[in-house]
């Protein structure tokens, strides 16, 4: 019996869904916030939640066309230099601040993976970061430490 790449892979996602749920409940937030209906911790556990549930039905349920995976046309530069950039990122994210570490990550992502449009590759990372951190911080009152925009004055 041979196992599919696609099983082994939905396995994989489905432990790491288990460490991201785990890491999730972890996560701290203000007095004030802990009974609110959104905080900080909402998302992330309803994702790890998410990947748990959706992996274990690729795991179980059976396939109905095994995958046949051609490992020597996958390409692993781009897959392990986009590893690379997300650990960069979670060491950075802390320090530089929200908006401007994932404005940069977003930016060697798109180029990473090829996009030679660099109208697309701006205006596709830090105004939509702009965008979902007033959504964070305007609307929805979730602060996000940034010493950059602290500094500029944008936020407090």
């Amino acid at each position: 019996m041979q196992i599919s790449p696609v099983k082994i892979i939905s396995l994989l996602f489905f432990v790491f869904s288990g460490f991201y749920l785990y890491h999730a409940f972890q996560i701290r937030v203000f007095a004030f916030d802990e009974n609110a209906p959104f905080n900080a911790k909402t998302f992330p556990i309803l994702l790890g939640y998410a990947g748990i549930f959706f992996s274990g039905l690729y795991i179980a349920l059976p396939e109905k066309r095994p995958a046949n995976v051609n490992l020597s046309v996958l390409d692993y530069k781009r897959t392990i230099t986009l590893v690379i950039l997300m650990i960069i990122y979670g060491v950075t994210i802390l320090k530089a601040g929200y908006f401007l570490s994932t404005s940069i990550f977003l930016v060697l992502s798109y180029i990473t993976l090829g996009e030679k449009r660099w109208f697309w590759v701006f205006a596709l990372s830090f105004p939509f970061v702009a965008i979902f951190m007033f959504l964070l911080h305007g609307l929805l009152d979730i602060y996000l430490r940034d010493p950059l925009l602290k500094y500029l004055g944008i936020i407090g």
